[in-house]
């Protein structure tokens, strides 16, 4: 088992608890790193080959995992933020690495993509302490440093 799985299942355990409604916060978290982050970029690879998952690179520097998630959540998100049962809400856990002159700069998003009746998908970000935490965590794990 990689060592990151246990904390790529913290973040979607903490999204998901946090699927109560509220008000849409914006909420990233970012990381300097020396060198290109290969193992964050290898760990959400790693991660991300469940039956439910799909890893992603859609746009280059870009990478995401997208998971289906369980029944009881789904219904609850879709019934909540008027999304449609055709085309099921997915958790999206995304890292977009820039280079400029003190190395890299990761930045994390973690959302819930829910398509709407009506005009684009609503992204559903959760304002918790905790997701940062285990972000945070993730990225020093992986040889970076966390920036406010």
């Amino acid at each position: 088992m990689h060592p990151f799985l246990p904390v790529f299942g913290l973040l979607a355990s903490v999204v998901l608890a946090g699927c109560a409604p509220q008000d849409v916060v914006e909420t990233n978290a970012k990381a300097r790193f020396a060198a290109y982050p290969d193992s964050l970029v290898a760990a959400l690879e790693s991660a991300c080959k469940g039956p439910a998952q799909t890893f992603a690179r859609p746009v280059p520097d870009s990478i995401e995992c997208r998971e289906y998630l369980p029944p009881e959540p789904t219904a609850a998100i879709i019934l909540t933020y008027d999304g449609i049962a055709g085309d099921l809400p997915q958790l999206v856990i995304r890292f977009q690495t820039r280079e400029d002159a003190q190395g890299y700069l990761v930045e994390n998003d973690v959302y819930l993509n829910v398509p709407q009746k009506s005009g684009p998908p609503l992204k559903v970000k959760q304002q918790d302490p905790r997701l940062n935490r285990v972000v945070n965590a993730l990225y020093r794990r992986s040889g970076g440093t966390p920036e406010p």
